[in-house]
């Protein structure tokens, strides 16, 4: 016998003494609370009993249907605002890129006639340089004479 059994469970032949020392239970039923202790349980089970449980269940199926339904619907009308969005997105995304390339094009534009107009002032220059390297040039004639 485990340790955890106490004396009182013992029958009376193994206790040892011819007593009986179970305990009693009381004989009396637990009082049950008058309905007008709990108005609101008392109005949630007072139809419980004449309640149809088959209909209940229709009109539970019936309704998850209908929340079925609408969340179908709700679902497709998402869809159809997520394809609205992904075009324009798209759009969005398409006039982005075109306004790039436009700007690209005008700053390449840019740098370009920069670059000839740089070209064109360093041959100015060279021929000014030239220029006066030939009048130079006239003059140590012209004082060696």
């Amino acid at each position: 016998m485990s340790p955890l059994v106490s004396q009182e469970s013992k029958s009376p032949q193994e206790n040892g003494s011819s007593q009986d020392t179970t305990p009693q239970l009381p004989t009396d039923p637990l009082p049950v609370p008058a309905q007008d202790e709990f108005p609101l349980v008392s109005q949630l089970t007072q139809g419980i009993e004449d309640c149809e449980w088959e209909q209940l269940k229709i009109k539970y199926f019936d309704s998850m249907e209908e929340h079925g339904r609408v969340e179908e619907t709700l679902r497709l009308e998402t869809a159809k605002l997520l394809e609205v969005f992904m075009a324009w997105s798209e759009t969005t995304v398409l006039q982005d890129e075109s306004r790039a390339l436009k700007r690209f094009k005008t700053q390449m534009q840019h740098v370009q006639h920069s670059e000839v107009s740089m070209e064109n002032k360093r041959k100015h220059y060279m021929e000014v340089v030239k220029a006066f390297q030939s009048a130079l040039a006239l003059l140590n004639e012209q004082l060696k004479i």
